[in-house]
């Protein structure tokens, strides 16, 4: 009766399952076409790297390698499975050559799920670390999988007992180690102990499939497919809407507010999410009281997708059959509330600072930053609504184009008596320098421009910037979801570069970096390079285009900018410049680089009220404050002004100063005192560069280089010539 039985077992466990996974199938159908198949070499790569060798848990001991550990047994024991699964029509089948080595592997394998089960139990039942939900499924789920290994290993150990050979004896040493146990039974006893584990085993697989899709343990089933199909741009950068063929399709709502109007990998992802609360746990919401979890926010849209998911379903079959008016009827049909400010409440949305931390730790590739980018983006351009507080900035933005809503006109003014080159007067100037809005129009950043200008002028560096022709980068008005006036202002600053003929453009800002470099070439920017000033210092520093004297021995801290360290993997440029600068000791932070922690600025937060909980560059500044450090070097307009603000909030002034890379840099200039030849100079120039602004090439010194004074003390002076309304706090 064994192959009857067992044929019975599979058609009802393999139907049900095919008939429930095609429910959930079709409920993807239902959701936005995405192309997530291209670049199959970076997919298997990634599949392998992540998928199957967990290299974002293993970052983390304990948890982080017991899940490993569980699902090494699992890819292991699945092998296990099928073969005894076919042993149930041929109880002698073997794969040749292979049982032997695979038994020991197996073995060893399945002792160490248990020993994981073991300890995955504790942490849920005693230790149960705050970021950890209580959950009787996942106590269940745990058991189930010790059973699993359990019921294999016992039942060949009490077959092991049984009269005659058995020749994997030996090599299946656990289960020999445990044969011990059936010592002393009868024949009948041994056989039956051996076919209760046997069918115990395979029920218990068949069963646990069929469990997986109703539960949070569906990830056990997606989490592959998830990874294969992750999003390989930078993490930093945003999708660009066709908003002409939108508008010409009749759209009525732009942005994401319905559940189908994601795309189907959005939709996987809130199957895939394993509730693990690593999203969390260095979130800065999260970490500080605020609305925004998310986990949460994941979940609750899985939720949410649940309690649709037969007219989800129903859609997506008519979709799939080309019937797309009667799938859109059933979608207006559907009483549910708007998913962006229902299903998710606004505050959660807007509390979003788009650090990138959920996604870099989630070991299942989801997008949260999207995911809230998509609900924004359905709340300003669709519902106009947005945060009070944030008006008067998109108000700037879309009459200035710059959030201090001060004069467009003025954004040159901040080097009116600096000899800095426009490109209209130089267009043949091999570096464009993006000043950005903080650079042009607040006090505080200009001063870091200036640094940054007097270090390029002393490397030789031919530099020019675009001066009034230059508008906002857009990362603010993308972030809050203002697709239509970022695109304006993106092709604005596109039409400007390809005017001149830019190639190569550096920038202080770590957000204006990310969104030219990575967000405008789908808008038409091509063929350009983009350095952040970090990696610019760095390189003219190892050249020896700049030398720097020693300083005053301090211990300093550096902050590590979400979209320079997270969105764009650059963490070293930025030490190594502090580096070449004797007497500096760098301290980091215990939450540095990818565990680096935001300064709450980043999404448009810069503008925004921030209300609820504790404010997180309090968080961050204590933090700093706990290394013992004297100073914090920032390389970002945002995290400076955020860093600073935090200081005199907190009255650290006497204990704490903050400043950005280029200001120390520049600080410990060791500079050339010989004027540059008159060939050389630019009309309006300053006596004092010692360099070509022209040619870039220093001049031969006449006299021997010096150390150049401490930088002076940020003017807190209200930007020259600035008009239009007054400029809101640069925290709020």
């Amino acid at each position: 009766m064994g192959p009857v039985a067992m044929l019975i077992l599979l058609i009802a466990a393999l139907a049900l399952f095919t008939a429930t996974m095609s429910r959930r199938l079709d409920v993807l159908r239902a959701a936005q076409p995405d192309d997530r198949l291209d670049h199959w070499p970076r997919r298997l790569k990634s599949l392998v790297e992540v998928g199957f060798g967990q290299r974002k848990l293993l970052y983390e001991r304990g948890p982080g390698w017991m899940h490993a550990a569980i699902f090494a047994g699992f890819v292991v024991v699945a092998f296990r499975t099928i073969t005894l699964i076919i042993r149930g029509f041929d109880a002698d089948w073997r794969v040749p050559g292979l049982n032997e080595w695979y038994l020991v592997l197996h073995n060893l394998l399945e002792v160490i799920v248990i020993v994981a089960v073991v300890y995955g139990l504790a942490r849920r039942l005693l230790t149960r670390p705050e970021r950890l939900k209580f959950s009787g499924e996942a106590v269940a789920i745990l058991a189930w999988i010790g059973l699993l290994m359990l019921t294999d290993l016992l039942g060949d150990a009490a077959k092991f007992q049984l009269p005659g050979a058995h020749p994997e004896q030996g090599w299946a040493w656990a289960a020999t180690a445990l044969s011990g146990l059936f010592a002393g039974q009868s024949e009948s006893a041994l056989h039956v102990w051996h076919h209760v584990n046997y069918w115990l085993h395979v029920v218990l697989v068949l069963g646990f499939l069929n469990y997986l899709p109703f539960g949070k343990h569906f990830h056990v089933l997606t989490a592959l497919p998830a990874v294969y199909t992750e999003r390989l741009t930078p993490s930093g950068k945003l999708e660009t809407l066709d908003l002409e063929k939108l508008m010409a399709e009749g759209a009525e709502s732009f942005g994401v507010g319905k559940v189908e109007e994601f795309s189907w990998r959005r939709i996987l992802d809130m199957y895939t999410c394993t509730e693990c609360g690593r999203c969390n746990t260095g979130c800065p919401t999260y970490t500080t009281g605020k609305p925004l979890h998310p986990r949460e926010l994941i979940c609750d849209e899985r939720d949410h997708v649940y309690g649709i998911a037969d007219q989800l379903s129903a859609m997506g079959r008519l979709k799939s059959k080309g019937n797309t008016a009667e799938a859109r009827a059933i979608a207006d049909s559907i009483e549910r509330p708007t998913l962006a400010g229902g299903v998710i409440d606004e505050d959660v949305l807007w509390g979003c600072t788009t650090c990138g931390y959920c996604m870099a730790h989630c070991p299942v590739q989801i997008d949260h930053v999207p995911n809230i980018i998509d609900q924004r983006r359905y709340l300003a351009m669709t519902e106009a609504r947005l945060p009070a507080s944030l008006q008067t900035a998109m108000r700037g933005l879309e009459t200035n184009s710059n959030p201090w809503n001060a004069s467009a006109q003025a954004r040159e003014d901040w080097c009116e008596d600096l000899a800095v080159a426009r490109l209209r007067d130089r267009p043949e100037a091999e570096w464009l320098l993006f000043v950005g809005c903080a650079g042009s129009f607040d006090s505080r950043n200009q001063t870091v421009q200036r640094a940054l200008v007097r270090c390029l002028d002393a490397a030789g560096v031919d530099f020019a910037i675009l001066g009034n022709e230059e508008g906002c980068c857009g990362d603010v008005t993308r972030r809050a979801g203002n697709e239509y006036l970022f695109q304006m202002q993106a092709q604005q600053n596109i039409q400007a570069m390809q005017k001149y003929g830019v190639k190569k453009v550096v920038t202080a800002c770590p957000h204006g970096f990310n969104t030219i470099r990575n967000e405008y070439p789908d808008l038409g920017l091509e063929n350009v390079e983009v350095w952040h000033h970090s990696q610019l210092l760095r390189s003219l520093l190892r050249e020896g285009r700049l030398k720097v004297s020693e300083a005053a021995a301090r211990r300093i801290t550096f902050h590590d900018s979400c979209y320079m360290g997270r969105h764009n993997g650059e963490y070293d440029a930025p030490r190594e410049a502090l580096a070449t600068v004797g007497g500096l000791e760098q301290i980091e932070m215990p939450r540095s680089r990818r565990e680096g922690f935001c300064c709450g600025a980043g999404g448009a937060r810069m503008f925004m009220e921030e209300d609820l909980g504790t404010r997180i560059n309090h968080d961050r500044i204590a933090e700093a404050a706990d290394t013992g450090a004297e100073e914090v070097c920032s390389s970002c307009p945002f995290c400076l002004t955020m860093l600073e603000d935090a200081v005199k909030e907190t009255d650290r002034q006497d204990d704490l100063t903050v400043r950005d890379l280029a200001e120390v840099i520049a600080a410990h200039l060791v500079v050339e005192d010989a004027p540059a030849p008159e060939s050389s100079k630019v009309p309006g120039a300053s006596p004092t560069t010692g360099t070509s602004p022209t040619t870039g090439t220093p001049p031969a010194p006449e006299t021997p280089p010096q150390a150049a004074p401490e930088m002076p003390p940020p003017s807190d002076e209200p930007t020259p010539g600035a008009e239009g309304d007054e400029p809101p706090d640069r925290r709020s």
